[in-house]
């Protein structure tokens, strides 16, 4: 399984956010020079996590994009569910299947998966690695940008 770099820049832009939390909001051009994307592709992203209520958008000279709530309120999980199609391993995970030997398997990777997402919030990502900036990869750079 491979998450997309929707996910990938996504959790940077609001890593970026997290960072400046108190502060202030950060453009999309200013979040696409940090982040290193393509302005288009990044906007994609914030109008998904807008629409999830996880970023803002301010309007005006002193406008951007900013976190909704606080960063501690924030999990991965609620970013890369977003992002990635509530993250749905197999077709079918969510139906009540007794009959398929491998079923347990998916459940339970779909359950651990979720469960280490849901435990990182972005606070604590800005606890544990404040000043150790956003990568930027080669390996970001030379994936497709959908």
């Amino acid at each position: 399984m491979k998450l997309s770099s929707k996910s990938q820049y996504g959790l940077k832009a609001c890593y970026i956010l997290a960072l400046n939390y108190e502060k202030r909001s950060f453009s999309a051009s200013a979040l696409e020079k940090e982040i290193g994307v393509s302005g288009k592709y990044l906007e994609r992203i914030l109008r998904m996590l807008s629409g999830a209520r996880i970023v803002a958008a301010e309007r005006g000279v002193s406008g951007g994009y900013r976190l909704a709530r606080n960063p501690a309120k924030i999990t991965v999980g609620d970013i890369v569910r977003v992002l990635e199609d509530d993250l749905d391993i197999v077709d079918c995970i969510n139906a009540s299947c007794d009959k398929c030997a491998s079923g347990s398997v998916w459940k339970r990777l779909y359950e651990g998966i979720n469960g280490v997402l849901d435990s990182i919030t972005l606070g604590s990502l800005v606890e544990d690695f404040e000043g150790g900036g956003v990568c930027k990869c080669a390996h970001m750079k030379k994936e497709k940008e959908d």
